[in-house]
């Protein structure tokens, strides 16, 4: 092949950079876009279609006018230039217009109940149409700078255009979500985009130095034996092709993205990887055919042969895609869960999505070039460039509206895959038909594929189907293929925005979005799951802190138990539930009769869009709004837990109106979850944490006001009865014995960390969960605070614990195992000859440590000195201080204090018994004195029991504001090293001790107040 131009092959080097560009763009400006208009399947498919509309009105304005340019590249120059500067001052100006937007236009423009407006659909358009009609016009404009810069082989240079913007296409996905967006934020990656697009266009500037003799190229010699054909009808026949093509080629990707997200979960991390594969895909096929393109002798009929292979393939990647459940499971037991593991992870669903997708991107990649160098060669000229590039993304738009809007929701993913495959395989057909002058072997062969690329297509259609037990089965979060032998799958649709499924499971039944569970209610009458408790308090909380509201909004319909409770006030008026999939709603009537108010209240409205976008445009204010999402993890669920939204629930909720939020500890690190109350805290100061599980939180926040106390008459309201009895939460006692701390205490326990809000623009959450969901992590350090060793929330929060009766409940979290274990070990130690009516709940050496004490207590044995007593003393101590209140915690040790055998200890140990006293009358100053003597007394040992010690000392001095006294102490000795601490107790009295000037401090009754 004769050399290339070295100014074509800068150029080449300068494309392949602005397709890295290209991408970062169209990822951060939809995210910007769908901050405004929502993830809802309209304002995802707004968002596509205003994007490649940009791109295809910019090429369409190419072809128009690239003849009367006479140096294109200095056009390509000048587009860079302004998309850079477009770039740099798009942020200030998004915020700008969005500000405007949700202060005054959308509330005077929309109508809450609606979702779909006008106006925000038109503002949004008008702030991604500029740039996007900009990068639309760069590849025709590129295009024609090379070919008139060296027009001797035009199909190979088209074909390295495409192939060389693809892969830079691909690198710009990957660094823009692995990368930029976690190192600079959105604004930050802006700068650097922008930047880059305008060293580009010195570049270029620099290369367009010398204008270019105008494109000429000779015709396209016929075929021997086949006379010329009419130029119009060629024209028509290719760009059709390209049009329909486009569209295909965007229904695939949108029907294999679903599908896939099935297999490798629904983050934005795995979509990414999606995304890159399919472009991948295109790259290799620009990159097979650019030595080849102009070679071929009847690129129309090779286009055909092209176009019913991609037809094929694609139906054949139903087979394929049953398999990929499989491989999953088996990478998923191969792996070990860290973050090299997540780095396997990601490189296997990577080569999972490239399985599946290769084969017919490839033949995809080869489609534009074959018609782009075919008509390039016919008098369209040079100006077939534009319009190719044109006509194909206008195909791409109709091919995200009908695949989103019509084949997924009527034919399901399979069919919607299979019409996809019809139209490439019908294309190829009519291509090979065309050509039906002349003949030889290229002829036959062609038809011959066509009539078995029929055939194919018609055995894949009828022969082959999804396996809906393994696309339930959430195998990237399970790891099992198929869902477990004895379940039932009772429902399955491919939504707009999701694949719902419902599955009998164990006695359980759950509704599952893109195979991850949402919500699992346990229909039998006896039954009860741990997920009910939590969607029953995350609407009865609020309830009992704001009883008389009279308006109520629910975020996410789920299972519908929260909409269900929510009813049951006898003052509600009316209660609105926002969900953005119809098919979740559909699903969860097989919930029934569990949630029967969510759809047979007239008070209850479900309106189907996005929270965001809703809660934008909403002319209602509320007295009460439930956030209870999906996981964070999903793509684009996290923007539900930025601080720009819950200022936007603000301006939604009435003074005095109550917020309840959900979260969640699994699956999530210190960071992401320390990002979030920091985010909730810069609207809403004030809040209270409560733990339903030992993984599921609620947050209660009140607007303009202190959070106040819960309303205990909330649980007796009749209609509630029937709830609070079967989760045997009727007693106030039970639901305040779940509170995990004021904001105040949670803020200070994870300040340590330093971690900023989540936010919109640096979107903490959603790029840690991908990774914290694969790492199983867990955050613990709420739920170990309800059952530390000492009671810190009592004392320094007012929170208050299984007071001084005992409260029998279902047991759903640490707190209630807890309080069952101390009131158990409480009944052995104050009667020895006390018989459990079952197995004790707790480990065998803390039994035997309650029997130990009561033994001693009882009859003084002489072989039980108090050195071998004293670690069952603590044991116990650990325990009973903590979860019984304060009156049951003292009879306790009072029983053992006034025994004959205490009165024989000497001083030094009489003073532990002082010690445990003190820590269960919840008197800091006489836990500070007291172990002050006994740290004083046993310097230089480390055992449980000076542990035990220290960190009463340390209380008993930060509860009565000593921080100088406390903070010496913990610097006294290096076997305290606090801030490493495992002891949740030393982090979170360190934490108190060294809080920043203006921090809020925890108001609990024993420590509001410093000492005099």
């Amino acid at each position: 092949m004769r050399p290339i131009d070295r100014r074509v092959e800068l150029i080449f080097v300068l494309f392949m950079v602005s397709g890295f560009g290209g991408l970062i763009y169209e990822s951060l400006w939809t995210h910007y876009l769908k901050l405004f208009l929502g993830h809802s399947a309209y304002a995802q498919t707004l968002v596509l279609v205003v994007f490649i509309g940009g791109l295809a009105a910019g090429a369409w304005l190419c072809a128009r006018f690239t003849l009367r340019m006479r140096n294109p590249l200095r056009w390509y120059a000048a587009v860079e230039l302004c998309v850079g500067a477009i770039a740099l001052v798009f942020h200030p100006l998004f915020v700008a217009i969005t500000d405007w937007g949700y202060a005054s236009l959308l509330p005077a423009t929309c109508a809450p109940e609606h979702s779909v407006c006008a106006t925000q659909w038109l503002v949004s358009a008008l702030m991604l149409a500029p740039q996007s009609v900009l990068i639309g016009a760069t590849f025709p404009l590129v295009s024609s700078a090379v070919l008139r810069l060296d027009p001797a082989t035009p199909g190979h240079h088209v074909s390295v255009l495409y192939l060389l913007n693809s892969l830079g296409a691909v690198v710009g996905v990957l660094a823009s979500v692995f990368v930029l967006i976690p190192t600079f934020g959105l604004p930050g990656t802006l700068r650097f985009a922008g930047a880059l697009n305008i060293a580009l266009a010195a570049g270029a500037f620099a290369l367009a130095a010398v204008t270019p003799p105008a494109f000429a190229v000779p015709a396209m010699p016929q075929p021997a034996g086949q006379a010329p054909e009419p130029e119009r009808r060629l024209l028509s026949l290719l760009l059709a092709t390209a049009l329909l093509t486009g569209l295909s080629s965007f229904i695939y990707e949108i029907v294999w993205i679903r599908m896939l997200s099935l297999v490798l979960g629904a983050s934005t991390y795995s979509f990414e990887l999606m995304l890159a594969s399919f472009i991948f895909g295109l790259a290799l096929g620009g990159l097979w055919i650019r030595r080849r393109v102009d070679a071929i002798d009847d690129p129309v009929r090779f286009l055909g042969v092209v176009q019913v292979v991609m037809g094929v393939t694609a139906a054949a990647t139903l087979p394929l895609y049953n398999g990929s459940f499989d491989f999953m499971a088996w990478l998923l037991s191969a792996v070990s869960r860290n973050y090299g593991g997540f780095v396997i992870f990601n490189l296997g669903s990577t080569g999972i999505a490239l399985l599946v997708m290769l084969p017919a991107t490839f033949c995809a990649g080869m489609t534009l070039p074959l018609i782009t160098y075919r008509l390039l060669r016919s008098s369209a000229g040079e100006r077939a460039i534009g319009l190719v590039y044109s006509v194909n993304t206008l195909g791409s738009i109709l091919g995200v509206i009908l695949a989103v809007h019509l084949l997924m929701v009527t034919l399901g993913a399979r069919g919607a895959l299979l019409v996809g495959a019809m139209i490439d395989v019908g294309l190829g057909v009519v291509l090979i038909a065309s050509r039906r002058r002349g003949a030889g072997p290229g002829r036959r062969g062609a038809t011959w594929a066509a009539a078995g690329g029929v055939a194919l297509l018609l055995v894949v259609a009828v022969a082959v189907p999804i396996d809906q037990r393994r696309a339930a089965s959430g195998v990237f979060r399970t790891g099992s293929a198929v869902i477990q032998p004895g379940s039932a799958l009772r429902y399955h649709q491919d939504g707009k925005t999701a694949t719902v499924d419902v599955i009998d499971e164990a006695g359980v039944r759950a509704i599952r979005t893109n195979g991850k569970t949402d919500a699992a209610i346990a229909m039998n009458p006896g039954g009860r799951s741990q997920d009910e408790l939590t969607m029953a308090m995350l609407a009865l909380m609020p309830l009992s802190y704001n009883p008389r509201a009279t308006s109520a909004a629910l975020i996410g319909f789920g299972s519908g138990m929260s909409t269900d409770v929510m009813l049951r006030s006898p003052y509600l008026q009316r209660v609105d539930t926002i969900e953005i999939e119809p098919a979740m709603v559909e699903g969860a009537r097989l919930f029934m009769p569990r949630v029967q108010f969510a759809y047979t209240d007239p008070r209850s409205h479900v309106v189907i869009d996005d929270a965001k976008s809703y809660f934008a445009r909403g002319r209602h204010k509320y007295d009460i709004i439930v956030s209870e999402p999906s996981n964070p993890w999903v793509s684009g669920v996290a923007s539900l837990f930025t601080e720009e939204f819950y200022a936007r629930l603000a301006t939604a909720l009435n003074d005095g109106g109550v917020l309840s939020q959900w979260l969640h500890t699994y699956e999530m690190d210190e960071v992401g979850l320390a990002s979030v109350f920091n985010a909730v805290a810069k609207t809403f100061p004030n809040f209270v944490v409560y733990a339903s599980n030992d993984g599921d939180l609620i947050l209660i926040a009140r607007k303009g006001a202190s959070i106040g106390a819960m309303d205990p008459a909330v649980l007796a309201w009749p209609s509630m009865r029937p709830v609070v009895d079967r989760l045997q939460i009727g007693d106030p006692a039970v639901l305040r014995r779940h509170a995990a701390g004021s904001s105040a205490s949670v803020l200070a326990a994870f300040r340590r960390i330093g971690v900023p809000a989540n936010s919109d623009y640096r979107p903490i959450l959603e790029q840690r969960t991908a990774k914290t969901r694969f790492t199983n992590e867990r955050v613990q350090d709420l739920i170990e605070l309800q059952v530390a060793s000492f009671p810190l929330l009592e004392m320094f929060d007012g929170k208050y614990p299984s007071s001084d009766r005992r409260v029998e409940s279902f047991q759903a979290g640490a707190s209630d195992r807890a309080a069952a274990d101390a009131w158990g070990f409480r009944d052995l130690m104050l009667n020895p000859a006390f018989a459990p009516p079952g197995p004790m709940p707790a480990s065998f050496s803390r039994e035997h440590a309650a029997r130990l004490i009561a033994m001693w207590a009882a009859s003084c044995p002489a072989n039980v000195a108090f050195e071998r007593l004293l670690p069952s003393l603590v044991t116990m101590a650990q325990v009973i201080n903590t979860n019984l209140g304060r009156e049951a915690a003292l009879e306790v040790w009072k029983r053992i204090g006034g025994s004959p055998c205490a009165a024989r200890l000497a001083p030094a140990d009489r003073r532990w018994l002082d010690l445990f006293t003190a820590v269960a009358a919840r008197d800091p100053d006489a836990a500070a004195r007291t172990g002050g003597e006994i740290l004083d007394a046993t310097k230089g040992t480390r055992t449980d029991a000076t542990q035990y010690a220290f960190t009463a000392t340390t209380l008993g001095l930060v509860c009565r504001h000593r921080f100088a006294e406390a903070n010496k102490l913990f610097g006294s000795d290096e076997r305290w090293l606090i801030p490493g601490s495992d002891s949740i107790e030393l982090r979170y009295l360190y934490a108190l001790a060294n809080q920043p000037p203006g921090a809020a401090w925890p108001r609990g009754a024993a420590c509001s107040a410093p000492a005099s």
